[in-house]
């Protein structure tokens, strides 16, 4: 088979998430926050799908006993969701505003992507996620 025919056809299809601290980066996310109070993070998706792709990552809250993986979703409702279509080759970076309502130590905020199957007529989990663990205390007030 000739180049010509590879150089549209994606090899190994895949999808990025990622989150990123309040400067964009791999970095400096909070570990502290209070009850109520908004915190900005990024949200990163990225479609190597080779073709459109639409997503949903869907943020949930647990603590440190909750399972989740990437074989298994958090069993609880989403505080917030996030959809978007992307052509292949595209990402999508945004800021995410957030809030918890209830304190706690070592609060596990988990992003699940989630991938729409036309043919299912609905969301299927894609099997990537990602966590980020924060102390929740009581108001600043």
């Amino acid at each position: 088979m000739s180049s010509f025919y590879l150089a549209n056809r994606t090899v190994e299809p895949f999808s990025e998430l990622g989150i990123l601290g309040p400067n964009q980066k791999i970095a400096d996310y909070p570990t502290r926050v209070f009850t109520g109070q908004n915190f900005t993070l990024y949200l990163y998706v990225g479609n190597h799908e080779g073709k459109v792709t639409y997503y949903l990552v869907l943020t949930k809250v647990g603590n440190m006993s909750s399972l989740s993986n990437d074989n298994v979703t958090l069993s609880v409702p989403a505080i917030a969701s996030y959809g978007m279509v992307l052509l292949n080759n595209q990402t999508y970076l945004k800021p995410i505003t957030l809030n918890i309502s209830h304190p706690g130590t070592n609060v596990k905020l988990v992003f699940e992507l989630w991938v729409y199957q036309a043919n299912l007529s609905s969301f299927i989990y894609d099997h990537r996620q990602n966590q980020l663990y924060l102390n929740v205390t009581g108001s600043s007030i």
